[in-house]
């Protein structure tokens, strides 16, 4: 390793880059891999099955090494802070909006981060004169990021399973670089609002369960243990399926996302309205609590086109759960919601082309009918119901019509 490349020199980098945290660890064996196997044996990944492969990359990082080049030897684990300000609770409130998680009212933090790893991993090159590449991963990998971020002092993991800094709270991306060089003999860590000395985090839940209580959809099972098959976020971005009709009503207004976890816990309170190091994560107007029928409006119809949802979203994260998971989202809000003037825009999702966001618009036009009586929803069920040939959606509708929501 060249002389000239320290410890210092990679954590002035990255905050000159714009990331809030850079901690340096040795690679080693992940301290919880044996708990993310039992968890994975649980069946808690559902759809998400990539969580189930390179099950040995993720226990050693050192084996993502590519054949033929130098082995890892250092994390180089990173934090960004994403935390703007506290959605008011007048909007957050507001059946008739859609929210969304705040860390996608940005643009998408994978593409954001991703080449200011690479510019990272750049200087350390030229500095130590490797021709090799390092491994830049953003919450993509085979690697239990926050396991690491704990290791190397950024913080600790809460009971709601983030990872938490004291005075910061849990609003942060985590993102890691893999390197051969050995930077680091120790824990390691800096950050850009002090510029103090190297130091470890720590923390505690203590016997604080806030984040356990408020969860609507009881979605931990314990403490650090987290039940994706419950839990909003998974099924507003990660599923692909019909959500149980047991969990819709728990939803209310949430359409990408949940935030109830961190909202509620006492390392996030107060803290003072920001922007972000990172211009891309800066909030957009359009995807803060917006009104829920907009998207259904001829001039930009955003949840029934996919042009117009491609173009309305362009570089947000909202993408990952594609229009038609979102637009069963919206459906299930606007159940929720269950006012008269949402019937129109679920008649339009009823006929969608495809049948995810149709049966979850049938089930919202009957919670509907079940709360307002509505005449004209039971006309347009059976309609409906008569040219269906899913029979999944064809169930939803039977459901609806006999007032089973």
């Amino acid at each position: 390793m060249a002389a000239h490349l320290s410890h210092l020199t990679v954590r002035r980098r990255a905050a000159y880059l714009g990331f809030d945290l850079c901690a340096v660890i040795p690679i080693g064996e992940a301290p919880h891999a044996d708990f993310f196997d039992a968890w994975i044996a649980a069946g808690r990944a559902g759809e998400m099955t990539y969580l189930e492969r390179n099950r040995n990359r993720r226990r050693f990082p050192a084996l993502l090494a590519e054949p033929g080049t130098p082995p890892f030897e250092t994390l180089v684990v990173l934090g960004v802070d994403y935390h703007q300000f506290d959605l008011p609770v007048a909007l957050r409130d507001d059946p008739s909006r859609g929210i969304v998680a705040s860390y996608a009212w940005g643009n998408d933090y994978h593409e954001i981060i991703r080449p200011l790893l690479y510019d990272l991993d750049a200087t350390i090159r030229h500095l130590s004169g490797r021709t090799t590449h390092g491994k830049c991963l953003v919450d993509t990998g085979p690697v239990l990021e926050r396991d690491w971020a704990a290791a190397a002092g950024l913080g600790f993991t809460g009971k709601n399973c983030c990872t938490i800094r004291p005075g910061a709270g849990s609003w942060l991306l985590l993102a890691v670089l893999l390197v051969p060089e050995q930077l680091a003999d120790e824990r390691m860590e800096w950050d850009t609002e002090t510029a103090a000395q190297p130091t470890s985090v720590r923390g505690t839940c203590g016997r604080c369960a806030r984040c356990l209580v408020a969860c609507p959809t009881a979605a931990f099972a314990g403490p650090y243990d987290l039940d994706p098959l419950r839990c909003i976020s998974y099924w507003t971005i990660e599923s692909r399926g019909i959500v149980p009709r047991a969990l819709r009503p728990h939803f209310g207004n949430r359409i990408f996302g949940c935030d109830i976890c961190q909202e509620v816990c006492p390392y996030n309170r107060r803290r003072p309205e920001r922007a972000p190091l990172l211009a891309g994560l800066h909030a957009h107007q359009s995807r803060i609590a917006a009104p829920l029928l907009d998207g259904f409006q001829p001039e930009n119809p955003y949840w029934l086109d996919p042009v117009a949802f491609s173009e309305h979203f362009a570089r947000s994260p909202i993408k990952r759960a594609r229009r038609a998971g979102m637009l069963r989202n919206v459906c299930i809000a606007l159940g929720n919601w269950a006012s008269r003037l949402a019937i129109d825009a679920l008649q339009q999702a009823l006929v969608d082309e495809d049948p995810l966001p149709r049966a979850h618009a049938a089930w919202a036009l009957g919670r509907i009918q079940s709360t307002t009586r509505a005449e004209q929803i039971r006309p347009i069920l059976e309609r409906a119901l008569g040219v269906e040939a899913d029979e999944r959606v064809g169930d939803e509708m039977r459901l609806a019509l006999r007032g089973e929501t």
